[in-house]
């Protein structure tokens, strides 16, 4: 197929096609005997998809990493319509600022007079958050939940199961309420490869826990084990525990095993397996720590942690530590402070 029919195909113009060739997003072969461009359906497809990108402000160095990693798709939408509702969130405040202004303004106004203006807040205000709720809800419930139960979620496609995902993450915008923002930016914040190595982890572990059996059960109990022994030893891991445990653990871990689970077990039959096979881990743990031969190990952990340890409240949070939270330890410590303090800035009506 010539350029021509393409353009035509895409609504691209020659000049953003031949871009897209020379970023290597689409490789077309070249006519050995006139030397011109033959565009195969693939590559027509491919730049169908990067107009629609575009259409959304996508950088071409999202498009870029969305093409190197296609199952991340829905993560890159989501950090679009993130990045999206920022924007019309900043030009609310803008509108709403400077139409407040003329409102106030005599007729006469003039240049000079503008240095009384200086320091005028332009930030956007509680009302400018609701009407871009009103307008564009945001979509951080529904990715975070991606994340949670991503290893659960590749099963056969149904309005039932619909049903049961929307119910899901209604239920994850309110459960998350306090978290929602926080998680949602160290999320966004992170890289792209880090995302899908953690994903592709995380499966793994699922699978090998799902068919747990008296060969492999002392294994992940040691391997639990073996996290908290680190826990206890790395100065930098008692950091991210602090830091984390109030607005991230705590939250995904009642999340994760709260009455959300009963959807999910609907939603896919072996997470009720996966759930009992982690109880039957993290039991053995919890014994050890109490009253078998890790308890110098849970009494110094409740020392470092300045009591943020709880195990006989939610024993379940060592399961979760070992096997699901290494997402939220890959920022740097202070990027994660400065997310922190962010969201409580957001989430404070003084704030605004």
């Amino acid at each position: 197929m010539r350029i021509q029919q393409v353009c035509q195909r895409t609504g691209l113009t020659k000049k953003a096609i031949y871009f897209y060739i020379e970023e290597g997003l689409v490789s077309p072969q070249r006519c050995d005997e006139n030397h011109y461009l033959e565009f195969s359906e693939d590559d027509v497809r491919s730049l169908q998809i990067i107009a629609l990108l575009r259409q959304w402000d996508m950088p071409v160095s999202e498009v870029h990493e969305l093409f190197d990693y296609p199952s991340m798709t829905n993560f890159y939408l989501h950090r679009r319509l993130h990045a999206l509702r920022n924007q019309l969130l900043r030009q609310l405040g803008l509108v709403h600022s400077l139409s407040a202004l003329l409102t106030e303004l005599p007729p006469q106004y003039n240049m000079s007079s503008m240095q009384e203006q200086i320091g005028r807040s332009t930030a956007p205000s509680e009302a400018d958050q609701s009407t871009l709720d009103l307008l564009c809800p945001d979509q951080d419930a529904r990715m975070i939940s991606i994340f949670i139960w991503s290893s659960f979620l590749n099963v056969s496609k149904s309005e039932y199961r619909l049903f049961l995902w929307r119910k899901m993450t209604e239920q994850a915008q309110q459960d998350l309420k306090g978290s929602l923002k926080y998680v949602a930016r160290i999320i966004y914040a992170l890289d792209s490869e880090w995302i899908e190595k953690d994903a592709r982890q995380r499966y793994r572990d699922t699978q090998a826990i799902l068919k747990l059996d008296e060969t492999t059960f002392p294994i992940y109990t040691q391997r639990i084990l073996d996290c908290l022994h680190h826990l206890a030893e790395d100065d930098r891991e008692q950091a991210y525990w602090k830091l984390n445990y109030e607005k991230v653990t705590l939250p995904l871990v009642q999340f994760f095993n709260g009455p959300l689970g009963t959807l999910m077990a609907e939603y896919n039959p072996e997470y009720r397996l996966y759930l009992t096979k982690m109880q039957q881990l993290v039991a053995e743990v919890v014994r050890r720590l109490q009253t078998g031969g890790e308890q110098a190990l849970y009494q110094q952990l409740q020392t470092l942690l300045a009591g943020q340890l709880d195990i006989e409240k939610d024993g379940n949070l060592l399961g979760y530590y070992a096997f699901e939270m290494g997402l939220y330890r890959s920022l740097p410590l202070d990027v994660q402070r400065r997310l922190l303090i962010e969201s409580n800035r957001e989430a404070s009506p003084l704030s605004r």
